[in-house]
């Protein structure tokens, strides 16, 4: 298959074929590849990213405020311990105090961190299934046995007797996501702890990346660190706040456990930027700004995604509910096993990208991000179900 035709800014055309695009060995690989379709300016529908657009005008005033005419006095030392008042920050904002608190470059560093901390090269770790796979590729980084905890549709709940059979003696931890990502599934606080019960009897620790959790906020649930003594919380101000440009991180829990974290990396997490902290402290300080982006996005983009997802499962042409919470749809696609091919046909035939669930570890479905653009989500959604309409298997 050769490379697309679709016009775009100045005739410009996408710089992958989606030979090249589709060939992608992992999500990271593929979404780089994306972004570079985006950045080419082709008509392509983006339906693929998981994250809120980046609220750039807040982000700017934030930054012009902190550095015009004086310097903030956020602007501190950030070695070893991280910027303080982005601590107290998280602590007041999650009702924790700063001893349970470590700021990072990411959750992607904070969950390595967690890792290097808690197992050794040749121990195991459990990694939900399906996933983002970015989770279990930091665990084989750190030297550690990859098994998985299935999380099986249509609830992606997490069974405990089969998560029970698949500890061993040598597991140290266990990886899952809520939201959970890729299909928005919420696990509720009692079933976390249940979980890290079932956990704590093989002496493990649950890590629960909860990047997409204050999409969540409305439910009054707390991080999932405070439930049991080895619940490990590991989130970041990227997915719900857009903020991915300031690289900033964090992980939470019971004091002991977040105090041999930092006993494993005495010098904290060396790639923290002082700068951008400084900037992340000033936005968990007054993060109303962020949190109205965030909230105005979904008021804008949920009902064109829901009265879309209607058409699409009312047509026969995918199965599957939306989840009450966030900006990402994982529905199967009927009748369709391989949808990385599917994918592949969607973007060179129809000009929309979605993300195939090969790379989740559950092919048949795609993922759908609606967290940018209403009116570019109603075009996109659009070319997605014509595409599947005519790609739809004959019996």
């Amino acid at each position: 298959m050769t490379s697309v035709h679709l016009p775009g800014a100045d005739g410009a055309q996408p710089t992958d074929a989606p030979d090249d695009l589709f060939a992608a060995p992992s999500y990271a690989d593929w979404g780089r590849a994306a972004v570079r379709v985006r950045e080419s300016g082709a008509d392509v529908a983006m339906l693929w990213d998981s994250t809120i657009a980046e609220p750039t005008e807040a982000l700017v005033d934030v930054v012009r405020a902190a550095f015009s005419p004086a310097v903030t006095s956020r602007y501190v030392s950030v070695f070893a311990d991280g910027n303080r008042f982005a601590v107290e920050a998280l602590a007041r904002r999650y009702g924790l105090s700063a001893d349970r608190i470590m700021t990072t470059t990411g959750a992607t560093s904070a969950l390595g961190l967690a890792l290097k901390a808690l197992a050794a090269p040749g121990d195991r770790v459990l990694v939900e299934q399906p996933g983002f796979d970015v989770l279990a590729h930091q665990a084989r980084a750190a030297g550690l046995l990859v098994g998985e905890v299935a999380r099986p549709a249509p609830d992606y709940r997490i069974d405990l007797e089969d998560l029970a059979a698949r500890l061993t003696p040598r597991t140290r931890a266990v990886v899952i996501t809520n939201l959970h990502n890729p299909t928005g599934a919420r696990l509720e606080p009692a079933e976390l702890a249940a979980i890290a019960a079932v956990v704590a009897r093989a002496g493990a620790v649950l890590v629960v990346d909860e990047v997409y959790a204050d999409f969540a906020a409305d439910t009054g649930a707390p991080p999932a660190g405070t439930l049991a003594p080895n619940i490990l919380t590991v989130s970041s101000l990227t997915k719900v706040f857009g903020l991915f440009s300031l690289k900033f991180g964090w992980l939470a829990g019971d004091a002991a456990l977040v105090a041999r974290i930092r006993a494993s990396a005495p010098d904290g997490d060396i790639g923290v930027s002082k700068l951008s902290h400084a900037v992340a402290a000033l936005v968990l300080e007054s993060p109303r700004p962020f949190e109205a982006h965030w909230q105005g996005t979904l008021a804008a983009t949920r009902p064109v995604m829901e009265r879309h997802a209607a058409a699409l499962v009312g047509g026969g042409l995918v199965s599957g509910d939306l989840p009450a919470h966030g900006c990402m749809y994982f529905p199967r696609v009927v009748g369709t096993d391989d949808t990385r091919a599917l994918a592949r046909r969607l973007f060179g035939e129809f000009g929309v990208l979605v993300a195939p669930g090969e790379y989740f570890g559950a092919p048949g479905h795609i993922r759908i991000g609606f967290g940018g653009d209403p009116e570019a989500l109603d075009k996109g959604l659009q070319r997605l179900r014509a595409g599947l309409d005519a790609l739809r298997p004959t019996a």
